[in-house]
């Protein structure tokens, strides 16, 4: 029987081939349509792993009503499962070529969703293919999930959770290696303004999900204004100012990062909004709110809004200010997004910030909330994965918990894994997951198709 190394390297044009025709479709979150809750593109990518699995060699494919959608062999009364997702977060501005034309570069496969996350699906469906191929006997059969809405809810997963059983255990190839037995809570709502009248701020727009820190971010102003703001963007590299038809533009250009991990970040929309107050032109109630947004962003750890806290377990708590934006009505409107530990209770943190909104003249709203996740890291199953990483890999690494989310938090028994490596660089010109210029090794992604066969194989033989 050939190995899974070596069935990899014999697939590796097969996989390029079929991950190029999973990323050069846009699958952004769009308006729903019939049949496509989440968009066109979405649905488009969906059927598309549909017509792969297929290829590979699954018994059935099953279409959960369009929210998310499975490829399964074997047995369905115990199954293991596998959980990626086939949607992708907004690319931004600064890319070298097409997001949505995988190109290969110096070892590397390029593209919105390499590596975040149509990559490492596609290099766990490939696994399964392993295992078809080589007859391997299924104690239990193999499901894998193909998620549809991860990066705006995870309402597809839980579609999935009200309508049919759940996997013995899963894990979900949707972060790093070795294994994430942990992840923190994560928490976000729109903090709003009471309404401004005569405000200084015409129009204002940062960031493009909650989950991200922004790099970008624009404010419309009257002209009247523009000397006070250039000057107080003096020396600055941060700021393009630009004037036209009686109005000035102020772009704010930040560094950008995941919510998870918002340190050495800069964020745009606090660059922006201290431009305004730096140059001294908002006063009474829109100076109020520029400051309580500012104060927010600029305390990442939750100090100031009252949610730090450490637990010995997980990093310290964070939180960001991840889209900014002024309401129809006139309040300015800031998302903000945290990610906390086991130290501070889910409803706590609702309190917490809604306590400190209202004292500050701000009301919460569109509260999404979900608590952490912990599973010990000498479970059988965890133990095993990390054992066949480290096997693989000839690394000796260690269970891991992390300030990212995934579906394995939606879930009774399960992990994520894989398959960014720890400690693997990859040159500048290479974006990470949510990242312009996006990418993925392609030694990475063949070493995950192996590490990911073995993993089905071992798990085959321990008792759920």
């Amino acid at each position: 029987m050939q190995t899974a190394k070596e069935f990899a390297q014999q697939n590796r044009e097969n996989i390029l081939r079929d991950l190029k025709r999973l990323v050069d479709i846009n699958s952004i979150k769009a308006e729903p349509e019939e049949g496509a809750p989440y968009g066109a593109g979405v649905r488009a990518a969906q059927l598309k792993a549909f017509e792969i699995a297929k290829e590979l060699g699954f018994e059935q494919t099953v279409d959960c009503d369009g929210f998310i959608g499975y490829a399964h062999s074997g047995r369905e009364d115990k199954f293991l499962g596998v959980i990626g997702h086939l949607d992708v977060v907004p690319v931004g501005d600064g890319w070298d070529r097409d997001p949505f034309d995988m190109y290969e570069k110096d070892g590397y496969v390029m593209g919105r969703g390499t590596g975040d996350d149509k990559g490492p699906l596609l290099a766990a469906m490939y696994a399964c293919k392993y295992l078809f191929d080589n007859k391997i006997p299924l104690k239990y059969g193999i499901r894998v999930l193909l998620g549809c809405d991860e990066e705006c809810g995870m309402s597809d997963l839980a579609y999935y959770l009200e309508n049919y059983p759940e996997p013995v255990f899963a894990f979900t190839p949707d972060a790093g290696f070795p294994v994430g037995h942990g992840e923190k809570g994560i928490y976000s709502s729109d903090l709003v303004s009471a309404p401004i009248t005569d405000g200084k701020i015409l129009s204002i727009n940062g960031g493009m999900a909650s989950n991200v820190v922004p790099d970008r971010c624009t404010v419309t102003l009257d002209a009247a204004y523009a000397e006070a703001v250039k000057k107080a963007a003096e020396g600055s590299d941060y700021y393009d100012i630009t004037e036209e038809d009686g109005k000035i533009t102020v772009t704010a250009k930040g560094q950008a990062a995941h919510a998870g991990m918002p340190w050495g970040s800069l964020n745009a929309n606090l660059l922006a909004v201290s431009l305004l107050l730096k140059a001294g032109i908002l006063e009474g109630e829109e100076k109020k709110a520029a400051e309580f947004v500012c104060d927010v962003m600029n305390d990442l750890d939750g100090g100031f809004i009252g949610i730090a806290a450490e637990d010995g377990r997980f990093e310290p708590n964070s939180i960001i200010g991840g889209m900014i934006s002024l309401t129809e009505d006139g309040r300015l409107c800031l998302n903000v997004n945290s990610r906390y530990n086991t130290a501070i209770a889910p409803e706590d943190i609702e309190k917490n910030i809604e306590n400190k909104a209202a004292e500050c003249g701000f009301e919460v709203r569109n509260v999404g909330n979900s608590g952490p996740y912990y599973l010990e890291p000498d479970s059988p199953a965890v133990k095993l994965m990390n054992e066949i990483y480290n096997s693989v890999t000839g690394r000796n690494d260690e269970p891991y918990v992390m300030s990212g989310g995934t579906y394995a938090r939606m879930m009774h028994n399960a992990v994520a894994f894989g398959c960014e490596m720890p400690g693997e660089e990859a040159p500048e010109w290479v974006g990470t997951a949510h990242m312009k210029n996006e990418g993925l090794s392609i030694d990475i992604l063949l070493k995950s198709v192996e590490i990911y066969a073995e993993t089905l194989m071992r798990l085959q033989e321990v008792d759920f």
